[in-house]
Order: C-alpha cells, then sequence, then structure tokens
C-alpha cells in the first residue's frame, strides 16, 4: 500500500513541473496581464504580420502578371519576325490579273485566280517560286542564280527568259517566247525536256506523255494536220496515245477497239502527223488506211 502511494506522489509531482515548465512557473503562479506598452507591441506585431503576409500576395500577382506580360510579348514579337522574316510572300490575282515585281528584278504576269508563293530566301543561289494557276513569266537574266518554276507535277528552270505555263486540271504547258528552258517531270528521273523559243510543251492532261510542238501563233498559218511536233510517250495506253495525237493535229485516228489498253512506248523528234501515224502502225503490225486528210484507218 505504501509503495502505492509513492506512486501517486511521484506522478503528481511530475504533473505539476510539467505544468511549470509550460507556464514558464509554478503551477500556482498567476499570469500577469499585459501592460499597455506589451499589448500594443502584440498588435503592431499581429499587423504588421498581416501587411507583410498582403505584401507578399501583392509581389507574388505583380509576378504573374509579368511573367504572363512577357509571354505575350514574347509571342507577339516571335509573329512579328516569323511574318518579316520567314513567313513566305503569298501573291492573289482574285478578280483580274496581277503584276508581280520581284526582288531580283523579275516580273509575273499573274492570271486571274492565280497564287505565286515568294519564299523569304528569295533571291537565294536558286530562285525558285512555286505557281498555282497561270502566269506569264518575265525572269531577270542571271547566269548563276537559276529561275525555277514549281507548277503541278512540274518545274520550269531557265537563267533568263520569257515564257507562259499553263495549268489546267491535270494539264501542264509552256509556251516559251525567248530564251531557252528545261522542264522537269517531279519525281521523274530522265533528262529535261530542252524547249527552244516559239516552242510548247504539254503533257495534254496524261503524266505518261511528253509533248513538245510550234507554239500556236507560230503556226496559224500553217495547216494543223502539216505541223511538227516531238513526242515521247512512256507506257501510256494506246486511247490516250490516240487522243494526243487527234488533239494536236487535228485529224482522226481509228484503231481496232481490243488494243485500246495495249500500252506503247514511242519518241519522235519533229514528227508530222502522218509520221507518228506510221510509227504506231509500225510498234502496233497494222495497216494504214487514209480515208482523206483528215482520217486514218489502221487496220489488221
Amino acid at each position: 500500500m505504501e509503495e502505492q502511494n509513492d506512486h501517486s506522489s511521484s506522478g503528481a509531482l511530475e504533473d505539476k513541473q510539467l505544468w511549470e515548465d509550460i507556464l514558464g512557473g509554478k503551477a500556482n503562479d498567476v499570469v500577469a496581464p499585459f501592460s499597455s506598452g506589451e499589448e500594443n507591441e502584440m498588435w503592431v506585431n499581429i499587423l504588421n504580420g498581416i501587411r507583410a503576409n498582403k505584401r507578399k500576395k501583392k509581389l507574388k500577382r505583380i509576378r504573374i502578371y509579368s511573367s504572363i506580360a512577357a509571354t505575350i510579348m514574347f509571342a507577339m514579337l516571335s509573329l512579328i519576325g516569323y511574318n518579316t522574316l520567314v513567313k513566305p510572300d503569298v501573291y492573289l490575282a482574285k478578280l483580274q490579273n496581277s503584276e508581280i515585281k520581284l526582288s531580283d528584278g523579275s516580273v509575273v504576269i499573274l492570271s486571274q485566280g492565280g497564287k505565286l508563293t515568294v519564299e523569304k530566301s528569295f533571291p537565294a543561289d536558286t530562285r525558285e517560286v512555286f505557281l498555282e494557276g497561270n502566269a506569264v513569266f518575265y525572269v531577270a537574266k542571271s547566269k548563276e542564280h537559276p529561275f525555277i518554276v514549281h507548277g503541278k507535277g512540274y518545274e520550269t528552270k531557265v537563267l533568263g527568259t520569257v515564257f507562259k505555263v499553263t495549268q489546267e486540271g491535270k494539264t501542264f504547258n509552256v509556251d516559251l517566247y525567248e530564251g531557252k528552258v528545261l522542264v522537269y517531270r517531279q519525281g521523274y528521273s530522265k533528262e529535261p525536256i530542252i524547249l527552244t523559243p516559239l516552242q510548247t510543251f504539254s503533257n495534254l492532261g496524261i503524266p505518261e506523255v511528253t509533248s513538245v510542238s510550234q507554239t500556236v501563233d507560230n503556226i496559224k498559218s500553217a495547216p494543223i494536220k502539216d505541223k511538227s511536233a516531238a513526242f515521247t510517250f512512256n507506257e501510256c495506253p494506246i486511247r490516250d496515245a490516240v487522243l494526243v495525237i487527234e488533239k494536236t493535229y487535228g485529224i482522226k485516228i481509228h484503231y481496232p477497239a481490243e488494243l485500246e489498253n495495249t500500252k506503247i512506248t514511242i519518241s519522235l523528234a519533229n514528227a508530222t502527223a502522218e509520221g507518228f501515224v506510221r510509227s504506231l502502225a509500225i510498234q502496233l503490225n497494222l495497216n494504214i488506211k487514209q480515208n482523206n486528210d483528215s482520217i486514218f484507218e489502221l487496220e489488221k
């Protein structure tokens, strides 16, 4: 029993000591009230803490707004820089033909409905433009800096000349008036087609066809069937080749219907209508019967 009382007394003493430590004195001591100076100091500290917290929040808002403003300014400067230094110049001829003067001195007459895109790097080592629709080019001469027009599936390369590019549907034409141009089929490894003045290149709407003939303005006085043209047909169905020849020379060609899907490869330089029909008949092992000047019959 005495041992139990000793433990209780010891616990009470420990509790008393704990309270004294917490209160900073003995458990029975009375805490004195704040003096007026201490009370004022307490409120000053509280107010200062509130104000400091407000300043922190204000500075945080300022930093956030500054960051947003800086981001917006950077975006605006980037956009201005892109438009000024990087974004290509795009010219449109919406309601009528438009004359465009390029920085190298070349002049482009963009036909109504056409679109010309010029990179900011123009003119560089190679003067390149991208054409949608039709245009006439008066290219300033430069032996060191070729001028390339990228069209629909074809490229036209010159050093200085006057030519016209016409694109309608699948048809790509180049009419050359002065100088010399090279016409490439994009993604095609064969040698370019070389045009000299008053010649016209055309695929006649068929990728497998290459046609070089005199320009229309140069043959008005001669019968169309007598004009000469250079043709290349590469694995081209006969029906398409015949349509090209009929359109080019203004003639009519009749052939066995079962041959219309047969593919031919022919390359002719300066061929007349009769010369082409003869080459076609030889390749197909057919006989020629000419009813009149404009109708040819190919028979077995």
